[in-house]
C-alpha cells in the first residue's frame, strides 16, 4: 500500500498496474473508450438539452448546467473503465482518485459552492435574465446567470459579477418582477396653505404626467406638521426600471412645482425669529 507521505516506488506501481498482462491492443482499446466517452458525453448533452427545455420550470441556464454535469460524469466513467482495461488495480486507483477529489474539493470549495448556488438559483428562480435587481453587491439588469456568477449591468454602464453564493446568502429585491413600482415625493408647504386645495393640485398635476400610472392614481397625504411647514407625501406608481424611476420622479416633481406656483401656493423653507430682548415686536428673518 502506498503511504500518504511516501513516494511510490517501482514495486508499488507494479502492484497497482499489471504491466505484464497488458498488450498494445489494450492501450488502443483504452484510448478508444476515452474517445467514445467524449462522443457519448457530447451526444448526451444535446439529448438532455432538447428534453429538459420542454420543462417550463427549468430556465436555459439550468438546462445548460445539468447537461454539462451529466457529460462530465460520462467522461469520468469512461476514464475509470479505460484504467481497468490497461490492468490498473481499481481499489488503490479509486483511493487515489478519492483523495484527489477531496483535495480538489477543499481547494476549489468556493467554486463548488458557487456551482451549487447556481443550481439553486436555476431550480427556484428569484429573477430571470432581463430583470433588474438590487443586492448588497450591486444593482442593475441581469445579463447572465452562469455556474459561478450572476452578471448584472448597472445603470452607470458597469458590468458586475456577483458570486452565486453571495446572491443566495444576501437579500435580493426584484425591482421589475411585478411590472410597476411606487415612489414617494415629499412636498413642504406653508402653514397658511389650504390643505384640501394643495392636495387636489398635487394629485392633479401628478396624474397629468405620462410617467405615472392611472391605476392606482397618485395620492397626496399629509405626513406631519414640521418645524417649517406642513409636509405632504405624494405616492404614485410608474414603470419599474431604475432609469424610468428616476425619470418619473423628475417629471412629476417639475410638474408639481409648476402647478403650485401657478396656484399661488408657497413652498415652506426654514425660518427663524430673532428676539432682541426689548419691548419691540420680534422680527422675522429668513435663512437663505
Amino acid at each position: 500500500m502506498i503511504g500518504w507521505l511516501q513516494i511510490p516506488t517501482t514495486d508499488d506501481l507494479e502492484q497497482i498496474i499489471d504491466a505484464k498482462s497488458v498488450t498494445p491492443i489494450d492501450f488502443v482499446w483504452a484510448a478508444a473508450v476515452v474517445g467514445l466517452a467524449f462522443v457519448v458525453a457530447r451526444l448526451l448533452r444535446r439529448i438532455l438539452r432538447a428534453a429538459l427545455r420542454r420543462i417550463p420550470a427549468l430556465s436555459d441556464e439550468a438546462v445548460l448546467l445539468i447537461s454539462r454535469a451529466a457529460g462530465w460524469i460520462v467522461i469520468l466513467l469512461g476514464f475509470v473503465y479505460s484504467l481497468a482495461i490497461v490492468g490498473v488495480d481499481m481499489v488503490p486507483a479509486l483511493m487515489v482518485i478519492l483523495i484527489l477529489a477531496v483535495v480538489l474539493f477543499f481547494a476549489g470549495r468556493g467554486i463548488v459552492e458557487n456551482f451549487a448556488a447556481g443550481l439553486v438559483l436555476q431550480g427556484a428562480p428569484m429573477f430571470a435574465v432581463g430583470d433588474e435587481i438590487e443586492t448588497p453587491s450591486g444593482t442593475g439588469a441581469v445579463c447572465e446567470i452562469t455556474g459561478r456568477t450572476v452578471v448584472i449591468q448597472s445603470p452607470d454602464g458597469e458590468e458586475i459579477h456577483m458570486p452565486n453564493r453571495a446572491v443566495i446568502r444576501d437579500p435580493i429585491v426584484n425591482l421589475t418582477d411585478l411590472g410597476a413600482r411606487r415612489s414617494t415625493i415629499e412636498i413642504l408647504v406653508t402653514y397658511a396653505t389650504d390643505l384640501d386645495r394643495a392636495k387636489a393640485v398635487i394629485e392633479r398635476s401628478a396624474g397629468e404626467c405620462e410617467a405615472t400610472h392611472a391605476d392606482p392614481p397618485p395620492e397626496a397625504l399629509v405626513a406631519k406638521f414640521g418645524d417649517n411647514g406642513i409636509e405632504f407625501r405624494l405616492l404614485f406608481w410608474h414603470d419599474p426600471t431604475i432609469m424610468e424611476t428616476m425619470r418619473s420622479v423628475d417629471t412629476v416633481s417639475r410638474s408639481i412645482a409648476r402647478a403650485l406656483q401657478n396656484e399661488g401656493i408657497d413652498f415652506a423653507f426654514p425660518q427663524r425669529t430673532i428676539w432682541w430682548g426689548s419691548g419691540d415686536e420680534p422680527s422675522d428673518t429668513t435663512d437663505r
